[in-house]
């Protein structure tokens, strides 16, 4: 199921054991993250456990969001840069029982979650690697605890050592490889217009982008973005900010039509009153 503004808008929200404002999204089998933009950065957690989420990617800007709840998905892959510039203040992140596989997204969660303090990957394919937990805590400093259990300084100390030995290095080469692999995997999908690892095909519209966000940056004026930003703060209906992305994703900025259809009810109605006009003068003449 497709996580649209409607499902956003009707969603459970509550306050969880932390006492965090919660979004609950859990087991409606979304496919990937969207539309996020609907909440208004109202929510400290939101909870995707159980669904089919494959990637980390593709929020808006959220800058009170400080914990993600995602175990039981399909997640084998970041985004760390749209982490990094969206999520500032992300602190826990629970991926238990995902796909995550490889070394090179440790280090994406590095990069992108510089303050993140509690990670759970049990039940990943990556923590059956070699050295697995001395690697994320050399990669991610910011961790104080990982897959439930506190982190000492002792395996602090070994992590540091363990970074700057051969091993630490044959492990740094892999993980580039991987990296290099998976960008790879995602332009070939991507060049034969699917969607990856969703699946989901990607129908090419002239002026469309991967998402809303992303044709948002890339396809307007400041003062259209500017606009574009009023009119979902003024929807009446999630529908109708559901209709607002779906312009922005084709690249087409909503006011256009907006403008277009208002000027064509403007022409209905002079013409309805063009002809009202013309049958007052016909039946004025026949009484005469």
């Amino acid at each position: 199921m497709r996580l649209s503004a409607q499902i956003l808008q009707s969603a459970e929200q509550r306050t969880n054991p932390l006492s965090e404002r919660e979004l609950v999204l859990r087991s409606l089998a979304i496919p990937s993250i969207e539309h996020l933009s609907v909440t208004r950065d109202q929510f400290d957690s939101i909870d995707f456990s159980n669904n089919h989420i494959t990637s980390l990617d593709n929020f808006p800007r959220l800058n009170r969001l400080s914990s993600l709840y995602l175990s039981g998905n399909d997640v084998e892959r970041v985004d760390a840069r749209n982490l990094r510039r969206n999520l500032p203040g992300l602190k826990t992140l629970v991926l238990t029982g995902n796909r995550v596989a490889g070394w090179d997204v440790l280090g994406d969660l590095g990069v992108g979650c510089p303050g993140l303090e509690f990670l759970s990957l049990a039940g990943n394919p990556v923590t059956r690697r070699q050295h697995y937990r001395l690697y994320t805590i050399h990669k991610i400093p910011s961790l104080k605890v990982l897959d439930f259990i506190k982190i000492k300084q002792s395996e602090r100390e070994r992590a540091q050592r363990l970074a700057s030995s051969a091993a630490g290095a044959a492990m740094e080469a892999d993980a580039r490889t991987e990296a290099r692999a998976s960008a790879a995997t995602a332009a070939a999908a991507s060049s034969n217009g699917e969607i990856v690892n969703t699946g989901e095909s990607n129908t090419f519209e002239p002026g469309e982008g991967k998402s809303a966000e992303e044709s948002f940056a890339t396809q307007f004026t400041l003062e259209e973005k500017a606009k574009i930003r009023e009119m979902v703060a003024n929807a009446d209906s999630p529908e109708e900010i559901d209709r607002i992305e779906g312009l922005v994703k084709r690249g087409i900025f909503p006011g256009s039509l907006t403008s277009a259809d208002g000027g064509g009810n403007r022409e209905k109605k002079r013409s309805a009153n063009e002809e009202d006009d013309g049958e007052n003068a016909a039946k004025k003449q026949r009484s005469e």
